[in-house]
């Protein structure tokens, strides 16, 4: 079999659509105006408007077919537009210059386009225009790794279609909210926004409102999770619905991806030819319309798909060729993805790859540079995270500018009319002067009360300048204190970054000098990635702390089994647990649900089983259980570890608070941990607190949540078939 990369261009613009729609609007011809007047300079307006919001939806229609040709005629819209003054219509085309930068990778560009919109939207006070923009503008920040300001973006977008109770955008937002979660690897989340979004569409009496390509992209999500969690029936079929739907409608991109999610459920059956078939049709496919994403997504597979087959060849020669066809590949990815702005863990991850075909063709030197390679771009992808997120304040603090200086120019135009009054008021009482003797009195007796008008005027005025001071003061005071915190905060990263920052560099300028074994490199790979992972706990603590000061945690509170999440959370310490010979011991109670944030959750009993980790000794005991009140749910962790003094009682839960005992197996803590619980589980309505019989006798973390008095039948059902009483890991 022999195998190729493809040598794809992009297909013909299509002119004539935009063109005859710009003329839809029917012109009376010369002979039937003559005797006849002719069209109001407001109905040619208003046809004019009408030309220019039917050119909009056609480009939204078109943008995924031929985007080259869909962005002239949007450029086109937004000329005419903005020639006519129609505000609306320049939005919209802003609009779709955005999504069409987007699905071409260029997501600079795709952002300033969409901020300008959504800016202008914001204007307008259009509600179902901001959440229109908004979605595309959570997606591109989500495919700049701004992962936090995308589900931020989606979240406040999902708040305005449910006020709208609009069910179309409601679906929309459900499924860009599970993306996010899907690229954070977050499957359960995941797969509950996508299972949202689909019981919204069944549910949905006007199914045919819901774009098509929101449905297939439903599919795809459910495709994909179910791929990942190897049952390949399941993704089979949802893949192949996405396919037909999206051939019908002719939606060239989501066809591609269609494709090449059947593909790898015909390469995770071991059917070669069809995988292979299906990859290439799929790289055809993104290739008539420059979708770059898709492209390198196909390219990827077929690489991973010739890595993965080397192994079987017998023959030397074979396993050669086959290395040979998975470097051409992954390299024709690489070279794609660095034209455009794609994300950087797309190249970190190709560059792994072709590590991992270097190593298996016998070249560490290369596979070597290509881990370093990858290294350098995680760094790039940080500074560029942060360079996006910096733009994005200083765009926000522009918009808020724009909206200062119109507030003061609405108050001088208050002013000036205030004014007007006043000297039309004094007018018509000199003109009465002037006809009646009698006014001079009326006038005497109007300037004496405006006197005593303006002394009142005055003594509030005064007032309120009096409660403004004392607001400034206020603020002045919450400045200096939220600068000394930054201060403290600043400073405890520092000193906590220096020691595994010293590790990060220190064995990466053993493996640079080369002259290690690839056993000896990845040794030390391993020891600068544990370090790593300790700077990004530091750091995620201290944003996450900073978060929740500035009280911007948005709940998204839904019924949840307590036994469910910590079985979960104790799944992704056992690893920690199993490494000090621990062993954690779980029992459950059936029916603990309560409404909740899962994700929140998940991190206030991940901290606290980590907890009990670092202080527990080797070979120790740990203990989870959960007991049912009628009111509440308790949730107990308990460890054998040094316990805990007076002293440690009384600093407990508060920021940067380092306690006496140490943890056993030498761990790092940034005094941050049991704050960040203790936060998140008040935000729940719930309460946290520890209990300890002194030093050397070990504590117990009981967090008490509001139970859920009538949960959903099906998951109370659930919950009692599937609760294990009893469960012991390590």
């Amino acid at each position: 079999m022999r195998f190729r990369c493809c040598n794809l261009l992009p297909q013909p613009r299509r002119w004539v659509l935009g063109l005859a729609l710009l003329w839809l609007a029917p012109v009376p011809p010369i002979a039937a105006a003559v005797g006849e007047a002719m069209p109001t300079e407001e109905a040619a307006r208003a046809a004019a408007e009408v030309r220019i919001d039917q050119l909009n939806l056609a480009i939204e229609n078109l943008a995924r077919t031929d985007p080259a040709g869909a962005e002239q005629l949007a450029s086109d819209a937004f000329t005419t537009a903005r020639d006519q003054h129609y505000e609306f219509g320049r939005i919209e085309a802003l609009h779709n210059l955005g999504r069409i930068a987007r699905l071409r990778g260029q997501l600079q560009a795709a952002s300033g386009y969409l901020i300008e919109a959504l800016s202008a939207a914001e204007a307008l006070a259009d509600n179902r225009l901001i959440a229109k923009v908004g979605n595309s503008y959570g997606t591109v920040l989500e495919r700049q790794g701004l992962d936090a300001e995308a589900l931020d973006r989606h979240q406040h977008v999902q708040n305005l279609w449910r006020d709208l109770n609009d069910t179309p955008g409601l679906i929309a937002s459900s499924i860009n909210i599970a993306r996010v979660f899907e690229r954070r690897q977050a499957w359960n989340d995941a797969q509950r926004h996508y299972e949202a979004a689909l019981q919204q569409y069944d549910a949905y009496a006007s199914r045919e409102r819901v774009p098509p390509q929101d449905v297939a992209a439903i599919w795809m999500g459910e495709g994909r999770i179910a791929l990942r969690r190897g049952l390949i029936d399941q993704a089979e079929y949802v893949f192949t619905r996405a396919l037909k739907l999206q051939t019908v409608h002719q939606d060239l991109v989501g066809e591609s991806a269609a494709r090449t999610g059947l593909a790898r459920v015909a390469a995770a059956r071991g059917d070669e030819a069809t995988a292979v078939n299906g990859f290439e049709q799929a790289l055809a496919l993104a290739g008539r319309v420059g979708a770059r994403a898709e492209m390198v997504e196909a390219l990827t597979q077929l690489g991973r798909l010739h890595l993965d087959r080397a192994g079987n060849e017998l023959s030397g020669v074979a396993r050669r060729e086959r290395l040979q066809h998975a470097l051409d590949f992954t390299q024709h990815a690489l070279q794609l993805s660095r034209q455009g702005e794609s994300d950087r863990s797309v190249q970190v991850g190709l560059h792994q790859q072709l590590a991992d075909v270097h190593e298996l063709q016998g070249d560490s030197a290369r596979a070597l540079t290509d881990l370093k390679t990858a290294q350098e771009l995680r760094e790039r992808q940080f500074q560029e995270q942060s360079d996006a997120r910096y733009a994005l304040l200083a765009n926000t603090a522009n918009v808020r500018e724009r909206e200062r200086e119109l507030i003061a120019l609405r108050a001088s135009s208050e002013q000036q009319a205030k004014i007007l009054a006043q000297e039309t008021l004094l007018k018509r009482a000199l003109t009465a002067a002037v006809i009646l003797l009698a006014g001079i009195a009326a006038l005497l007796t109007v300037r004496f009360v405006e006197t005593g008008r303006a002394a009142r005027q005055r003594a509030a005025t005064n007032a309120r300048l009096a409660i403004a001071l004392q607001a400034a003061e206020q603020a002045r005071a919450r400045a200096e204190e939220a600068d000394r915190i930054k201060t403290e905060m600043l400073g405890i990263a520092a000193h906590d970054l220096r020691n595994p920052l010293s590790s990060i560099i220190g064995f990466a300028d053993l493996i640079r000098t080369e002259r290690e074994s690839m056993a000896d490199a990845r040794g030390h790979a391993g020891i600068i990635v544990a370090a790593a992972e300790r700077t990004l706990k530091l750091v995620s603590d201290l944003l996450e702390s900073a978060v929740l000061d500035a009280g911007q945690i948005q709940l998204q509170q839904t019924p949840c089994d307590l036994a469910v999440l910590l079985a979960d959370a104790i799944t992704r310490v056992a690893a920690r647990a199993q490494a000090k010979q621990q062993q954690i011991d779980f029992r459950a109670a059936a029916g603990a649900i309560v409404l909740a944030d899962a994700e929140r959750l998940d991190q206030v009993f991940e901290n606290l089983l980590s907890n009990a980790v670092k202080f527990s000794p080797v070979k120790g005991l740990i203990e989870v259980w959960i007991e049912l009140e009628p009111e509440c749910v308790r949730v107990a962790v308990r460890d054998y570890g040094p316990g805990l003094s007076v002293d440690d009682r009384q600093q407990l839960f508060r920021r940067f608070q380092r306690l006496s005992a140490r943890p056993t197996g030498g761990e790092s803590s940034t005094g941050l941990g049991l704050a960040i619980v203790k936060d998140l589980v008040e935000l729940h309505g719930g309460t946290v607190r520890a209990e300890s019989e002194g030093s050397g006798r070990g504590a117990t973390f009981l967090v008490e949540l509001p139970r859920l008095q009538n949960p959903p039948l099906r998951m109370a059902t659930a919950a009692n078939e599937t609760d294990p009483a009893h469960q012991r890991v390590g």
